[in-house]
């Protein structure tokens, strides 16, 4: 019977504060903080969820003034002071009964592009009354936010005071949970209870990167302006400039390869000896691609000027083919020129010396960075 009186007593007085008239909105100033979106700070919020406590012990006097009005004035000036953003906003009420569903925690507007007029008009039409289910409007926020992206600020505006089961501090935990490090939260006392003080900050650290203040330090224009940079602003950290430092000249150095290829008497066939440094010359050109070569044919003296003319051309033709055939090397890369016996480089007296004459030789170059 304790219990229902209780009810019916809450219920009472919630209808009588859903009837009364409120006291006006308080005169206020907003900073314009507008102009520091150009000095050097910039949005750090992406959303924005306001929870505003509308239960019937809301309508208790603080210092001369309901609560509600002190909470719904909170909300107003902070909407006055908050600089043109680009983000999504959204107002959750909890306390009265709302809608068809006559729900006791509801979000009333958005989630929706932010826009200070009518997250004005949501605020003033909110009425006071019904318990005081602080940890609703918490984990209705996890559906609330399920589909935004970026980095959301929540701010609870109330004083504190849950008659709900389930703990607040547990339902801004998993509301923490669901968002990670995305999510801070932010608390507004209204009013002096102690308990609900604690309350209030024990909510604020859940969220582990937000904080708790009161309504007192956010009555003045000043408090209200610091409150708002904190929680929706950031300073732009200067990018460091780097000194481009010029490339040291780059170096380079010339290298070459020698190829000379010796010939059986009368023949211009590769023999199978030759064929390793064969593979090395053409290994060379392809790593240095932009080397070309002459591959200059020779003879020793047995037989007719013309004759070895036309052998010692042959036998650079021979080499050249071999090269394009075995490792696809361009044809337009390789030259070819026969000089017969004109430029002997042992005796042809000796056979040693004459196999040393019968040859195809090359010099190729190239330059390489160091």
């Amino acid at each position: 019977m304790n219990i229902l009186k209780s009810l019916w007593i809450l219920f009472l007085i919630g209808f009588v504060a859903s009837c009364a008239p409120m006291t006006a909105e308080s005169p206020f100033t907003a900073t314009d903080l507008s102009g520091k979106l150009a000095q050097g700070y910039k949005q750090k919020v992406d959303n924005a969820v306001i929870i505003l406590d509308a239960s019937s012990s809301m309508y208790d006097k603080e210092n001369g003034t309901q609560k509600a009005v002190q909470a719904k004035n909170v909300v107003l000036h902070m909407n006055d002071t908050l600089p043109p953003l680009q983000m999504q906003a959204g107002l959750h009420v909890f306390g009265p009964t709302l809608g068809a569903n006559m729900e006791d925690s509801k979000l009333i507007y958005g989630m929706t592009a932010y826009n200070a007029a009518d997250l004005a008009a949501a605020v003033k039409s909110v009425e006071v009354g019904g318990l005081t289910p602080l940890a609703k409007p918490l984990l209705k926020s996890i559906d609330d936010l399920k589909d935004s992206t970026g980095p959301i600020a929540v701010i609870i505006v109330s004083d504190g005071m849950s008659t709900y089961d389930m703990s607040p501090v547990t339902a801004a935990e998993n509301l923490k949970n669901a968002f990670g490090d995305r999510i801070c939260i932010y608390t507004i006392l209204i009013g002096n209870s102690p308990v609900g003080k604690k309350t209030m900050e024990d909510i604020a650290a859940a969220g582990k990167c937000g904080f708790a203040t009161t309504q007192d330090a956010v009555a003045t224009s000043e408090g209200m302006a610091d409150f708002v940079e904190k929680v929706f602003l950031e300073k732009e950290v200067a990018k460091p400039v780097v000194q481009k430092m010029a490339p040291p000249p780059v170096q380079e150095k010339t290298i070459t390869m020698n190829l000379k290829v010796l010939f059986d008497f009368d023949k211009d066939t590769i023999r199978p000896r030759e064929q390793d440094q064969l593979d090395e010359f053409a290994a060379f050109m392809k790593s240095h691609p932009q080397s070309t070569a002459v591959l200059e044919g020779h003879t020793d003296n047995y037989g007719s000027e013309a004759y070895n003319e036309k052998l010692s051309q042959r036998r650079a033709d021979s080499v050249k083919k071999y090269l394009v055939n075995k490792f696809n090397i361009d044809p337009a890369r390789l030259s070819t020129k026969g000089y017969g016996f004109s430029r002997p480089i042992a005796t042809n007296k000796t056979s040693e010396g004459r196999q040393e004459n019968r040859r195809v030789v090359a010099v190729i170059s190239a330059n390489v960075k160091e």
